[in-house]
């Protein structure tokens, strides 16, 4: 079985050559940072220790934003592979989603929302004004939503 974070490492060098996004790599392939026209996202693959992503979307007319993160908190990786892979392959999920154009954007009111499968379930994620929510739904949401770029 390979090393925790091996398979997230190979899907950001596939997003080098078959996205338009700026893809970048920082501190010998530990820390990735990401963009589009609308977003950016740090992710961080040091295997054996810990994975993250740190997702940020903007509405561009509003300028408002929302987050959404993922990564292994404070646990031991070495100590738990299985917690380890589901992180990882949530990572990737949400990465494919927004290379697909899957991940949504729009305004509920005065916020700014963020909309995206995951595991067959939608989530929602909505910008607070201190925290960021983010809420799972069996189906998808209306509104006005359009691709994150």
């Amino acid at each position: 079985m390979p090393e925790p974070g091996t398979r997230l490492l190979d899907f950001l060098h596939e997003l080098q050559t078959t996205t338009s996004w700026r893809v970048a790599t920082e501190k010998p392939h530990s820390q990735w940072q990401l963009a589009g026209k609308t977003w950016q996202a740090t992710v961080v693959v040091e295997p054996g220790r810990w994975l993250g992503l740190e997702f940020e979307a903007q509405d561009p007319v509003t300028g408002r934003r929302a987050t959404y993160d993922i990564d292994t908190d404070l646990y031991d990786i070495t100590r738990d592979e299985v917690f380890a892979e589901e992180v990882e392959s949530d990572i990737i999920e949400f990465l494919a989603n927004l290379r697909s154009g899957a991940v949504r954007r729009g305004n509920d009111g005065a916020k700014f929302v963020l909309v995206f499968p995951r595991e067959g379930a939608y989530v929602r994620v909505v910008q607070g004004r201190v925290m960021t929510r983010a809420s799972a739904h069996a189906g998808p949401l209306g509104g006005d939503f359009v691709a994150v770029d």
